[in-house]
């Protein structure tokens, strides 16, 4: 029969207190299909609802392991000394203006020498037919 399973086992600092919640365990949630308009809306329905039972259980056993061991693991996220203009919202702008850049460029290449965009004016792959059939004589 389908489920949907989760297993973890937690290695909490010393000296901890564990909470109600086992440090190991296995989940497994049955995905049982009801009646639908369909198998697969059933079986979808079903699982819809045996995820979101597993997803609580996990928050139950994983919140409690979070309050019970609290700041206690906190220096193992040394993230260093960030400067000023060097966070993850400036990297990300950084690489924005990276790829703003790139499409620039792009459409720069688009635009024929005297500063006509062809494919705004209608020209076709080749640059020297436009799409209304027109052919230039040089």
């Amino acid at each position: 029969m389908p489920a949907v399973s989760f297993s973890y086992t937690l290695d909490p600092p010393a000296g901890i207190a564990a909470p109600g919640q086992p440090s190991a365990g296995e989940h497994s949630f049955p995905i049982t299909p009801g009646v639908g308009r369909s198998k697969t809306e059933a079986y979808y329905t079903a699982a819809s609802a045996a995820l979101k039972v597993a997803q609580a259980e996990a928050n139950e056993v994983f919140t409690a392991w979070k309050d019970a061991v609290g700041d206690a693991e906190k220096h193992k996220e040394n993230t260093g000394n960030v400067g000023k203009g060097q966070g993850k919202a400036a990297r990300m702008m950084a690489a924005n203006k990276a790829a703003e850049a790139a499409f620039d460029a792009q459409e720069d290449e688009d635009e024929d020498e005297d500063g006509v965009d062809l494919s705004e004016a209608g020209a076709s792959e080749d640059r020297n037919t436009l799409r209304s059939g027109y052919v230039p004589v040089d």
